[in-house]
């Protein structure tokens, strides 16, 4: 059954708990019944205590489908105020990746050093992770009790998820002032000129960031990385500066 056909089948209540449903994780937050009717489809699965349901890879996709059109009885889709299992958050300044429909905005390095109380981003962050395994075992990226592959979700939007995983394993983002200036040591996630990869940079003050250390601390953003399902490579760019050419693991 075409996605089209499928949502034209949904009851009202379907239809607002799909659209309802978490950003990051695609947590329903309908009835225990309503998430049974769309598991029942193959929406939707079971998982954790009892009456908890989360959106299939069908269930996400359908998700989109019904954003793009939605019907009159649905509820607007989240604005992005709010990240993942309620984590305060939104579309973040610039050098914050924002997760779908504007959810968690993950640190890519080129932002402001964060505002927010570190227990409270630290939270944030273990949520936003939490979430993306999730994604990962409901799609089939995860057949066991690791973290799995990145799931294609991930694979559409890789800044985002490859600077969520570096600050899930504990690596500081680098950050910048208001001029420009970095102001803290850290990673720095951005787009690579390779097709279906992430570049990783270390980046910091002048007195933080030398080659040497920079490529110390590469080394172990690819441990970190290759635990969490990405392939990273360190090559050197112009100048012998040190960088990770990151892509997705294989299973």
């Amino acid at each position: 059954m075409s996605q089209r056909r499928t949502a034209e089948s949904l009851t009202p209540a379907q239809r607002r708990a799909v659209l309802a449903s978490d950003p990051v994780t695609g947590e329903l937050t309908g009835s225990p019944a309503t998430g049974a009717a769309l598991r029942a489809r193959g929406l939707a699965v079971a998982y954790g205590r009892a009456g908890r349901h989360y959106l299939t890879g069908a269930g996400l996709a359908l998700r989109e489908e019904l954003r793009e059109r939605p019907a009159p009885d649905a509820p607007a889709p989240p604005t992005g105020r709010t990240g993942p299992s309620g984590a305060s958050g939104s579309s973040g300044p610039s050098g914050s990746s924002g997760g779908p429909s504007g959810g968690f905005a993950a640190a890519t390095g080129d932002g402001p050093e964060p505002e927010d109380d570190p227990g409270l981003r630290a939270a944030a962050v273990a949520r936003a992770w939490a979430g993306v395994l999730e994604i990962r075992r409901v799609t089939g990226g995860s057949a066991g009790p690791g973290s799995g592959v990145p799931a294609p979700w991930e694979r559409t939007r890789m800044v985002w998820a490859v600077a969520l995983a570096l600050e899930a394993a504990g690596v500081p983002p680098s950050a910048v002032d208001a001029g420009g200036r970095r102001t803290r040591a850290g990673y720095r996630v951005l787009a690579a000129d390779e097709p279906g990869a992430v570049r990783v940079e270390w980046r910091g003050p002048a007195a933080s960031a030398g080659r040497d250390r920079a490529e110390r601390e590469l080394r172990a953003c690819a441990g970190h990385l290759a635990g969490r399902g990405w392939e990273a490579l360190l090559y050197w760019g112009a100048r012998r500066v040190p960088f990770l050419l990151v892509t997705p693991g294989t299973p």
